[in-house]
């Protein structure tokens, strides 16, 4: 049976957290990863490369070699097991999984609040004061998305969770109501 990438970038970032949590390296780790997250973003061809059959392995461990150059050695040990194991092109999902994770185990929330104009920074100080509450948070860190479609009021996710108080869904659940 296939693994789906949400469950193997899963599995690798619990097993990478686990061992720099206990080593107190979270940060410095997840610093060397956005970098290398980064890199495989911006540049899709690389991770095309690592999987090519037409570029031999030797080449491809100095491409790797080249990626990991001043990382740790728990960092060059991750990038290796993922390409050993053909899995390197879920490397950056695996990045921000055990991103949440770090975030998590810092009480950090990242949230993304779509509202249908800009927020003053008077409602977004008074908003990430009520996430923080509600996820009891020591810090929340705001993604503001504006879509006139919602018409009002606000949406958010974080922490897989969706708080939607947009006058788009309002208006449908009354539509809903009057139709029942």
């Amino acid at each position: 049976m296939a693994l789906d990438k949400a469950t193997i970038a899963k599995r690798y970032a619990v097993a990478l957290f686990e061992l720099t949590h206990d080593q107190g390296t979270d940060e410095t780790t997840m610093a060397e990863l956005s970098a290398i997250r980064e890199v495989l973003v911006q540049n899709p061809e690389f991770t095309k490369a690592l999987l090519s059959l037409r570029i031999n392995e030797d080449t491809k461990r100095q491409m790797l070699a080249t990626l990991s150059e001043d990382a740790s050695q728990v960092v060059k040990n991750l990038i290796e097991m993922t390409f050993d194991y053909r899995r390197i092109q879920y490397l950056p999902a695996i990045i921000t999984k055990y991103e949440e994770l770090v975030n998590k185990a810092a009480g950090i929330v990242n949230a993304i609040v779509q509202t249908a104009v800009p927020l003053s920074d008077e409602q977004v100080l008074r908003l990430k004061e009520k996430l923080v509450d509600r996820f009891q948070a020591s810090e929340v860190r705001l993604t503001q998305i504006v879509d006139e479609n919602i018409l009002g009021g606000v949406i958010v996710k974080a922490n897989d969770q969706i708080l939607d108080g947009s006058l788009a869904t309002k208006l449908a659940a009354i539509r809903q109501s009057i139709i029942r």
